[in-house]
């Protein structure tokens, strides 16, 4: 079956799907405010992500800023904005016009979105004809350019989407990390494909973003932040989350406050002149990178 036909047929189908995963919403109680300690959603886009499996870039990004030192955390409206713009790579504000026609209709807008190609450096995966090398450096300057954006902006700007890609980086849905590498740990060996592949480009050693029997959308088991077992299949609050993380997701929430801690270093440091701010923020960047998204040797 066509990918984006599977995707299309099995969102729709509901919620329910990943039932190791998810809790079942009924659609009329989809979009009421959640229980949730912390106020990870706005109304009227939980359609079919009211659940605990849909938190991960928030959780991660609320944790990671609870680890960085006092003196640089950012504030709870800061962090919250960041969570937002995170929230906003997969589910747009401008696509809820769409719910005023149906609920398919916003799915459909939905995977449009993530199939254009040039969405796909911010998830950390490949476009229709890249490889390894040239995404990953792809994903680098568009996380200098973010960044750089960032700062220049930062107290005028509400939504910054500043650390998901960084976190997708660590998903296995959308990379493979060589955990166990002596000489560069937790190095990135592939990057992973989610819209399919041009002609002569879809070569038998490109790996997909999970398969077409564990995926929903744009969303994979294998992109839980969640270790498996029952204890762990509806963590509630701070505490659950955190006994509850994969060991991919405890280096993503490492790697999530080093790289606050750049951008809170370049917000109070960087020149304001745009040429000078520009090399400043792409040295802390590419310090950054080199020790948590650098590449395994011959990856291709």
């Amino acid at each position: 079956m066509n990918r984006t036909l599977h995707r299309v047929l099995t969102t729709f189908a509901g919620s329910c799907l990943l039932a190791t995963q998810l809790t079942c919403t009924p659609l009329l109680d989809a979009c009421t405010e959640t229980d949730s300690t912390l106020a990870f959603f706005s109304q009227g886009d939980c359609i079919f992500t009211n659940a605990t499996y849909f938190r991960g870039h928030e959780w991660l990004t609320f944790l990671a800023n609870e680890d960085v030192p006092r003196d640089d955390r950012f504030s709870s409206g800061d962090i919250d904005a960041i969570i937002e713009g995170n929230r906003r790579v997969d589910f747009p504000k401008e696509l809820l016009v769409h719910l005023n026609s149906s609920i398919p209709d916003y799915l459909n807008a939905l995977i449009d979105h993530h199939d254009r190609k040039d969405n796909q450096a911010i998830h950390f995966l490949l476009d229709e004809r890249n490889r390894t090398p040239e995404a990953a450096e792809n994903a680098y300057q568009l996380l200098i350019d973010l960044t750089d954006r960032a700062v220049t902006d930062f107290n005028t700007r509400p939504l910054r989407s500043l650390t998901h890609m960084v976190q997708d980086s660590f998903s296995h849905a959308h990379s493979s990390r060589e955990s166990d590498n002596a000489d560069a740990p937790w190095c990135v060996r592939k990057v992973k494909a989610y819209i399919e592949r041009a002609p002569g480009f879809d070569t038998p050693d490109i790996e997909f973003h999970g398969t077409d029997d564990d995926s929903v959308g744009h969303v994979s088991t294998e992109d839980s932040i969640y270790r498996t077992g029952r204890d762990c299949a509806d963590p509630q609050g701070k505490s659950q989350v955190k006994n509850c993380l994969s060991e991919e997701a405890k280096r993503a929430q490492e790697a999530t406050t080093a790289y606050l801690v750049a951008v809170r270093t370049s917000v109070r440091q960087a020149p304001r002149e745009p040429i000078a701010r520009r090399a400043f923020v792409e040295k802390e960047v590419r310090a950054f990178i080199a020790s948590h998204l650098h590449l395994c040797e011959g990856a291709n």
